[in-house]
């Protein structure tokens, strides 16, 4: 009967511990956006967020501040959707806490092959889906002069966002915590690992793609035949400017060069450019 109450006390205080982790995690996850910056996006956020309970799992300062740094690095993702990656993340990390073999690199391959998906779905299903009905039941009330309207559009909108925040944060802690330490002696963690890494490179190669834009304008005539710069480059790689400046601004990142150097650095290439009219 000893054995039983200290087992069912254990069991309690250990529910009692996860619920207060659970609530924290859903209160600071609110802040993901409120420190977003070109280098890191929410990342800077993401490792706020999570401080608390990361300090609790590594009781060594020095792990600790390694974790710290480990989940500031670049983040970006629909804020709706990230407590599941954060719940996962918190269970990676505690498991690497007791497991000198746990592969420290796949906490973040895990993060980089999630936050991709987790965008593109949670952007369509609330941006794209879930705002346009809460709206289109707003509008119809607040048309006929109904004060209900815009109370109905913050319920119908907030409601499932704060469900999916919290039970998600739940949901990816308590996935995680049981599927890992099996993914890890089995070896599926490793491929999963690989796979994230895979996964990671085409989602950044994908992102400068459609984010970097470098168009030139620079037209002339040799031989009196026309000539158009940017076809020529369309033929050889498309966007082939836009990669180049990708890859000159990692080489620069990697020899400890600082990001507002590069930044100044791009400024001064886009106005040269424009000046000399080949933008």
């Amino acid at each position: 009967m000893t054995d039983i109450h200290l087992r069912n006390t254990a069991v309690n205080g250990r529910d009692k511990d996860e619920k207060k982790m659970f609530r924290q995690l859903f209160f600071r996850q609110f802040q993901l956006l409120g420190s977003m910056n070109f280098t890191r996006m929410e990342g800077l956020s993401y490792g706020w967020a999570l401080a608390p309970m990361l300090r609790k799992i590594y009781r060594d300062p020095h792990r600790y501040l390694d974790a710290l740094k480990r989940n500031s690095q670049f983040f970006n993702t629909n804020q709706h959707l990230a407590p599941f990656i954060m719940g996962l993340t918190l269970s990676m990390e505690k498991e690497n806490a007791g497991n000198p073999a746990f592969d420290i690199a796949s906490i973040n391959g895990i993060k980089v092959a999630l936050m991709g998906p987790f965008a593109g779905v949670g952007d369509s299903f609330f941006y794209g889906v879930l705002r346009i009905i809460a709206t289109g039941i707003a509008i119809g009330l607040a048309s006929q002069g109904n004060p209900l309207g815009p109370l109905l559009f913050l319920l119908v909108y907030n409601i499932p966002s704060f469900l999916i925040r919290y039970y998600g944060g739940m949901m990816g802690y308590r996935l995680g915590s049981k599927y890992i330490a099996e993914a890890t002696q089995s070896g599926l963690l490793g491929c999963i690992t690989k796979a994230s890494s895979i996964m990671g490179l085409m989602m950044v190669g994908a992102m400068c793609a459609s984010m970097v834009k470098f168009t030139t304008t620079y037209k002339t005539t040799i031989a009196g035949q026309p000539f158009v710069l940017q076809a020529i480059l369309d033929k050889i790689c498309v966007g082939l400017i836009p990669l180049l400046l990708v890859l000159g601004c990692l080489r620069l990142l990697n020899k400890k060069v600082s990001p507002n150097k590069v930044l100044i650095l791009l400024i001064v290439i886009g106005f040269a450019s424009a000046g000399i009219g080949i933008i």
